[in-house]
């Protein structure tokens, strides 16, 4: 009989873990621990004070209005830093941590602006915002390097775009038949003006193109803490990949943004929170889908507008702009694979 009742509390013990662990597994079963990237080097590129001086960067905090700051960056092809000073209605170009040109916009009936970006060829695409009888609209500006104006391109049309407040963003595909200026609404893009800036007949992909305008790339939340990569076949934008999951071990807020680089990397960027504490988060794979690691970006805590604070440049390194009390800064972060 002891034998007996010994046994059956094994196994009755055996059974309760089994269970245990079936339990906990089925909660989210490919969950894995998030390893952050081992190997990251943070370097601070740009500084700046607040202010309207040559070397300043303007912000704004109303009492009664959204605080904001510098909406948006860049980054050239020699990786000097085009910061979208709006408050002071000017780009401030930086290299070697100095101001190097200070570009203005002179923009008739601008009341402000959203992104920029480069084309190969160093014109400026601004995406600025105008009110037209009282409403709001949106448009893409194009001016060189000293500031001239080239082109205007009015963003409704009726069809691709009802709604000109929809878009968020410009993206320059510098290669291949989908390459030229490109707006971006939510999860589509809709191409409008060709790499010289001229109005071209306009297309609308269902994602964003990938930097050489081979693929079509989407995320979106699918839960609280999960995340969904979509990308399409090579060379075809309408047959896709099987999806990529991502997993969190804390709540996504909002996720950043979506970027590859031209070896074919993907890195998702993820607002996080846990109770109190906050994360930005960006995750990176392989060209294949698998993960190679996870960076820790600033979190800022002051309460400035940045509409664009993270670009990923084609060699994969990642910038962020942010704002802490003493000013604007950018930092950037070399990762070793």
């Amino acid at each position: 009989m002891k034998i007996i009742s010994l046994c059956c509390s094994f196994y009755g013990i055996l059974f309760f873990l089994l269970c245990f662990f079936t339990h906990a597994e089925s909660k989210n079963p490919k969950q894995k621990p998030a390893k952050d990237h081992s190997q990251v080097r943070t370097m601070e590129v740009v500084r700046a004070g607040f202010g309207s001086g040559p070397d300043n960067i303007g912000i704004i905090t109303p009492q009664e209005a959204n605080p904001e700051g510098p909406m948006s960056f860049a980054v050239g092809k020699n990786r000097e830093i085009y910061i979208l000073d709006q408050i002071n209605s000017r780009l401030q170009v930086f290299q070697g941590g100095k101001r190097v040109k200070t570009i203005p916009i002179s923009i008739k009936d601008s009341v402000g602006f959203k992104d920029i970006a480069l084309t190969p060829e160093n014109k400026i695409v601004l995406l600025g915002r105008f009110y037209v009888k009282g409403h709001e609209k949106t448009s893409v500006y194009i001016i060189d390097s000293v500031g001239k104006n080239l082109n205007i391109i009015s963003l409704e049309d009726g069809s691709l775009i009802p709604d000109s407040g929809e878009v968020t963003e410009i993206q320059i595909v510098e290669e291949g038949k989908f390459s030229g200026i490109w707006v971006g609404l939510e999860q589509r893009c809709v191409r409008v003006a060709s790499l010289d800036g001229k109005s071209i007949e306009r297309i609308s992909v269902s994602g964003k193109l990938s930097l050489n305008g081979k693929r079509l790339l989407r995320a979106e939340k699918i839960g609280d803490a999960t995340a969904v990569i979509y990308r399409s076949e090579e060379d075809s934008l309408s047959r896709w990949e099987p999806e990529r999951t991502v997993y969190f071990e804390t709540e996504i807020v909002h996720l950043l943004g979506l970027w590859d680089d031209r070896n074919g990397r993907i890195y998702l960027g993820a607002f996080l929170e846990d109770q109190s504490k906050t994360f930005n988060t960006i995750v990176v794979f392989n060209p294949e889908g698998k993960e190679l690691g996870r960076v820790k970006l600033f979190v800022q805590k002051a309460p400035h507008e940045i509409y664009h604070p993270i670009r990923v440049f084609p060699d994969g390194l990642i910038f962020q702009m942010a704002l802490d009390d003493r000013g604007i800064f950018v930092r950037r972060y070399d990762l070793t694979y």
